[in-house]
């Protein structure tokens, strides 16, 4: 491509042309503000020069075009970075609502405390009221006395021959091998990234310079994409904020602190457990 149609491109703003790559190879290859400046004085030496000093030459005339490289890849990656939370997001709270709404689940976990306070009569862990959600992926290690059975299989035999209806749980906790997946911490980092991208773009059409050519059109479409991508960060952050509460909620349902057990712990738990449930029901 011509340079100064690649300048006119960065100019206009123009995705048609402008990739994800592209600007990222830019941005790479860019020589700092200085160097800029430099190449910029040389433009009546135009023709004595090699070919990467003619292209930063014409380049070098567009103005801040660091800042405009920098935003133009925050648009073209702004879905894309959408896309990376909201599944996250979706899930967590998804198999949230499914756990609270599984009566099947509800009794698989009726029969393990009957089974363990069975098991567990005459000594000092009897009666219990309730265990943790990670001892269910222990079931597997207890053997009975010839080693040939496992507690796993002796509660996933019970319930089909007991309670059948149960057997069908896994199916009622689609989201949750999903949200087994799901980093917190990753998610909440994206937020903020992302938050943050929005807040430089929205100081940079403030203070960007006057349109420096009919082609200059930045600020008029940057303008737009900040006013849809500061829309979109909200939806996503409120329903982030509804996640942590579900969450928060899962913590008091089942008893335990969600601040020292993140979801791709619990729910990392829990999908073992079904999977493992599914191995040891009986054929």
């Amino acid at each position: 491509m011509p340079y100064e149609e690649m300048k006119n491109v960065i100019l206009e703003v123009n995705e048609k042309v402008l990739t994800e790559n592209m600007v990222q190879s830019l941005l790479k290859l860019l020589p700092e503000q200085e160097q800029l400046n430099t190449l910029l004085e040389m433009k009546d030496e135009y023709e004595e020069l090699a070919e990467s000093e003619q292209f930063g030459v014409v380049v070098s005339s567009v103005k801040r075009l660091k800042p405009r490289l920098t935003s133009i890849l925050f648009r073209l990656q702004f879905e894309e970075q959408v896309n990376n939370v909201k599944p996250d997001v979706v899930a967590v709270t998804a198999a949230c609502e499914e756990l609270r709404k599984s009566e099947s689940f509800a009794k698989v976990l009726e029969m393990t405390l009957l089974l363990g306070n069975f098991m567990n009569a005459g000594s000092r862990n009897a009666k219990a009221f309730g265990f943790s959600i990670s001892y269910l992926c222990k079931l597997r290690d207890t053997k009975s006395a010839d080693q040939k059975q496992t507690l796993l299989h002796f509660l996933a035999e019970i319930c089909q021959e007991q309670y059948p209806e149960v057997m069908t749980f896994s199916e009622e906790l689609i989201h949750v091998e999903k949200a087994s997946r799901v980093s917190a911490e990753t998610l909440q980092k994206n937020l903020d990234q992302m938050g943050k991208q929005i807040k430089d773009l929205e100081k940079d059409i403030e203070t960007f310079p006057p349109p420096q050519s009919d082609r200059d059109k930045f600020v008029e479409k940057m303008t737009s994409f900040v006013a849809t991508a500061g829309e979109q960060f909200e939806k996503l952050k409120l329903m982030h904020e509804n996640m942590e509460k579900q969450y928060e909620d899962l913590g008091e349902y089942f008893v335990f602190d969600p601040k020292k057990m993140s979801p791709e712990e619990f729910f990392g738990d829990l999908n073992n457990f079904r999977n493992m449930f599914q191995v040891g029901t009986p054929e």
